[in-house]
């Protein structure tokens, strides 16, 4: 069933009578006071995905691998890696199945260090090219069952090197900071914005109040965390290529740090197959955790994985540490593991067209000091979306079509994170076109604190002024007092998509691969 045709159909079933799929509502963005998404993506909303056709080609084959021969191929894969990384090149994979990790007990996987690295396969359907993970592998601490890697990892290095103080307060919408020394940047080089501490809490909780329990936010006190490519650089001052997200105070103890990104690297037209085949149990251990991960983006720009299937994995692709990273048109299938999609401690990312066919425990997630981030037409089977707390800012739900807030139950939340780091998000959360297809909640309170329950440490999806437009959902209300705002409940809205809107409104041209 196309996306078009479920969403029609699921509009009509809520409201027969009045055949709501008729009916359009159209809203003023412009005098919303809404965070601007319009940067989220590969090169910060501008331009495609790029083919790579200037870089050589390193046949898999040519470094041993053989699709099909039901022997080891992750040697030969990781020598036709290396190959690729010495200027930059594409990895490329012919049809048939090559097998990763055929013995147990290995610690790590296939790994990509180099800026311009593509793997890329001839697609993800039959007569496509299938990467197989016999075995999970082992987590990086045993006492820690979510530490194990990621099958293949895309990483740069922890390199870092601290900036002068800031010398002028700066704005939420500037792309100019000035410090107190001069700075010794270059255009295209990348800064941290990070700050950890309770002179946060204030402006990040707007006026709520926490529970006792959430001891990070009481004792060490809130997060925030942005990253920024560097557009020039003249003295004391730095402009950047995209604004700020929030208000920097010079007498505040932020630290602005340069940093290093792996730059343009991409996994593209693959089936990753896992093997993890038992009914998921959250927590259970470290393989249910996280023992079959398929792909991980560590500290990278402008990077993506594209057309890319995952099948039978304990969590599928995520981006940490990372700018203007992108996940487009991939699929979760098989057996159901831990969780689909992700973005943590990542800035102005975007996931577009994207399916959870596998019904994973935690569904599309913005979390860990994420902000901007663009969750675009996600479809999905699944327990809802996943706010993995530790302060994500700025995340748009935008036209999607899928479960709710809950997970199974208050009791068994799948929403995301453990208690000490909620709330689960703070300002800049957007639902715009949602249809909410499963686990209905009336009268749901997006700030409730269960004081008169101390005993129970979760309950439901905590954000901080919610705004809610177009929402579809039948059984589902909100508390008023909970949002932000919210309008034409149970109607659609023009314009259809928040994230186009802003993008045109800010003279940019769509890129192909957001187009149906």
């Amino acid at each position: 069933m196309s996306y078009i045709k479920y969403l029609t159909l699921m509009v009509l079933l809520s409201n027969p009578i009045q055949k709501l799929a008729a009916q359009q509502a159209t809203v003023e963005v412009l005098e919303m006071n809404l965070p601007d998404f319009s940067y989220a993506g590969y090169n910060f909303g501008e331009g495609d995905l790029p083919s790579m056709e200037a870089f050589p080609v390193f046949k898999v084959e040519d470094y041993g691998a053989v699709a099909n021969d039901n022997l080891s191929d992750t040697e030969a894969i990781q020598a036709a890696i290396n190959a690729a990384s010495v200027k930059g090149g594409i990895v490329l994979f012919g049809s048939g199945r090559y097998l990763l990790n055929e013995e147990a007990g290995n610690a790590t996987g296939l790994m990509v260090e180099a800026d311009n690295v593509v793997l890329r396969g001839t697609g993800d359907g039959p007569g496509g090219t299938e990467l197989f993970m016999k075995w999970h592998l082992e987590p990086a601490d045993p006492a820690k069952i979510y530490s194990t890697p990621a099958m293949i990892q895309f990483r740069a290095p922890h390199d870092s090197e601290p900036l002068p103080r800031l010398a002028k307060d700066a704005k939420e919408g500037t792309e100019v900071l000035t410090f107190s020394a001069p700075v010794n940047l270059r255009p295209g080089d990348f800064i941290r914005i990070a700050a950890v501490g309770t002179f946060l809490n204030e402006p990040l909780l707007e006026g709520k109040k926490t529970r006792e329990i959430w001891s990070r936010i009481n004792e060490r006190g809130a997060a925030a965390e942005e990253l920024h490519q560097v557009k020039s650089a003249d003295g004391h001052t730095l402009t950047l290529i995209a604004p700020i997200t929030m208000d920097l105070s010079a007498d505040d103890p932020w630290e602005i740090s340069k940093l290093s990104l792996l730059q343009n690297c991409g996994f593209e037209k693959i089936h990753f197959r896992g093997n993890f085949q038992e009914d998921f149990v959250h927590h259970l251990d470290a393989i249910h955790d996280s023992g079959f991960s398929g792909i991980s983006m560590s500290r990278t720009f402008n990077s993506w994985v594209k057309e890319v299937s995952f099948s039978d994995v304990s969590a599928a692709a995520n981006f940490s540490g990372s700018l203007c990273g992108t996940i487009v048109r991939c699929a979760v299938k098989g057996n159901g593991g831990h969780s689909s999609f992700g973005f943590h401690t990542s800035t102005r990312s975007l996931m577009a067209y994207c399916e959870d066919q596998a019904n994973a425990w935690h569904g599309p997630n913005a979390s860990h000091r994420s902000v901007g981030s663009v969750i675009f037409r996600f479809e999905g089977i699944n327990r809802g979306i996943d706010l993995h707390g530790d302060f994500p800012r700025n995340t748009l739900f935008d036209q999607c079509v899928m479960a709710g807030f809950d997970g199974d139950s208050v009791g068994r939340a799948s929403h995301g994170a453990n208690y000490k780091n909620l709330p689960n998000h703070m300002g800049g959360l957007v639902f715009w076109n949602f249809t909410q297809t499963a686990r209905p909640r009336p009268d749901f309170d997006f700030w409730e604190l269960y004081e008169g329950h101390p005993e129970k440490l979760y309950g439901p999806l905590t954000a901080i002024n919610p705004v809610i437009v177009g929402y579809r959902g039948e059984g589902t209300s909100f508390v008023q007092e909970s949002v932000g705002e919210m309008h034409s409940w149970g109607i659609p809205v023009q314009p259809a998509s928040l994230f186009i809107f802003q993008k045109t409104q800010r003279g940019k041209k769509i890129p192909a691969y957001l187009s149906q």
